[in-house]
């Protein structure tokens, strides 16, 4: 399953349109955070101006996984938790980390680190110096291990617990960097 795997930044209509299905089988299907709708596909509002990572299976002809970030206000965080989370940074840039989602089968393999740390370290290119999330509940631990901090209380989404988190890109690198060295031997030209 992951060596048919392929990390692609979507461009085609029709990737988008893949990207959209996983979108609401995530959020709206699953964590419950989103309406039910019957085209059964969900457009991120910030889509303009989000990048994307998506990892594509070639041998199922599907997208397994999804991220998107984006660095300029607003952010749909500030919908959630105020405007005290998205502060910019004393130097760089604030980016928001968005659509992190895996099908369950791909959950708990590397594919999470094969999507994330490309994207960062495209944020950081792009002068990012911290980034947000809104952390589901159960992966607040996960978050925390790898740099991001609570940043005030929770709030509920749908059915969804959600953490304010903000975390130095830096330091997430990081720590993300055993999962890195697991990701760039499938992948030397990068």
């Amino acid at each position: 399953m992951l060596k048919n795997l392929e990390i692609i930044t979507p461009a085609a209509p029709e990737d988008f349109q893949k990207l959209w299905e996983l979108n609401y089988k995530i959020f709206a299907d699953e964590l419950k955070m989103r309406p039910a709708s019957p085209e059964h596909y969900l457009v991120d509002k910030f889509h303009c101006k989000n990048i994307y990572r998506a990892a594509y299976d070639r041998e199922n002809n599907l997208f397994a996984g999804m991220i998107s970030a984006h660095w300029q206000a607003p952010y749909s965080a500030a919908e959630h938790f105020g405007d005290a989370l998205c502060t910019p940074p004393p130097a760089g840039l604030l980016a928001e980390i968005r659509l992190f989602a895996l099908l369950p089968q791909y959950r708990h393999t590397t594919t999470a680190s094969q999507l994330a740390v490309p994207l960062l370290q495209e944020l950081e290119e792009q002068g990012v110096s911290e980034v947000i999330i809104s952390g589901i509940s159960n992966l607040k631990p996960f978050y925390e291990h790898i740099g991001f901090r609570t940043a005030g209380i929770p709030v509920t989404a749908g059915n969804t617990l959600l953490y304010p988190m903000r975390g130095s890109l830096k330091l997430i690198l990081e720590r993300c960097s055993k999962a890195f060295e697991r990701y760039r031997p499938l992948h030397p030209e990068q």
